[in-house]
């Protein structure tokens, strides 16, 4: 891994300084450390991070409207620092943009792990926002490209990385962006399974979904996805 520029945005000093620890002993330069959402903001601005570690509970009113802040002004790779047990504000800071989130307290590789997913995601989600043109529109899809990655780790025993691809290469067969085509597996995945974990997120479906029939990537009797070579 690269080495990274990242700012740190922790309200509980001991917790700031240990990431600042675990970041130096993992190659990366830490441009500083600010407590509260206007700071992060300014220094965010000023400073330009590669990576931004962002406390939960940052003060005046959380972590989750500080990446919607951070977001609305420049898109950027965000890692959320969280406590155990708070998977409801997770999945609503990944709704927010937030593209993957350290549980502390945590180690080294743990940290390395959360760095490098965001990363991973941060690329696919450029590859979307060129697609969409407008950061909103690309936040919504992109809840639906999670839900679809997710689908073809679980039914192809596929990596996250892999799955993406595999989104994608559809989505080039397709003709159709990235959003639209996972908004149509999803939408099939509903129609014929069932799936209950997907009713969240129908409102999304809809709106991004393209009326007309979808293009069944599986056999209904097989239950499984069928492999479809790629045309590339």
């Amino acid at each position: 891994m690269r080495e990274l520029r990242v700012l740190i945005a922790e309200e509980m000093e001991f917790v700031a300084s240990r990431l600042s620890a675990q970041l130096e002993g993992l190659g990366h330069h830490v441009l500083g450390i600010v407590r509260d959402q206007a700071a992060v903001l300014a220094s965010a601005q000023r400073l330009q991070p590669d990576l931004l570690l962002l406390d939960l509970h940052l003060p005046p009113i959380g972590g989750i409207e500080a990446a919607r802040a951070l977001l609305a002004r420049r898109a950027m790779p965000l890692v959320l620092i969280a406590d155990y047990g708070v998977e409801d504000q997770v999945r609503r800071a990944g709704e927010a943009g937030v593209l993957a989130h350290l549980v502390w307290p945590s180690d080294l590789s743990a940290l390395e792990v959360a760095i490098r997913s965001a990363l991973a995601r941060f690329g696919e989600f450029q590859v979307l926002r060129e697609q969409a043109g407008d950061l909103s529109q690309a936040l919504r899809a992109r809840v639906l490209i999670e839900q679809a990655k997710v689908l073809f780790m679980q039914r192809l025993d596929l990596g996250e990385a892999e799955a993406f691809q595999y989104l994608r290469r559809r989505s080039l067969e397709a003709g159709r962006p990235l959003g639209e085509t996972a908004a149509r597996l999803l939408a099939a995945e509903q129609q014929w399974f069932g799936q209950a974990d997907l009713a969240g997120c129908m409102h999304l479906l809809l709106d991004v979904l393209v009326r007309g029939r979808p293009s069944w990537p599986w056999s209904r009797t097989s239950r499984r996805f069928s492999r479809i070579p790629s045309s590339t």
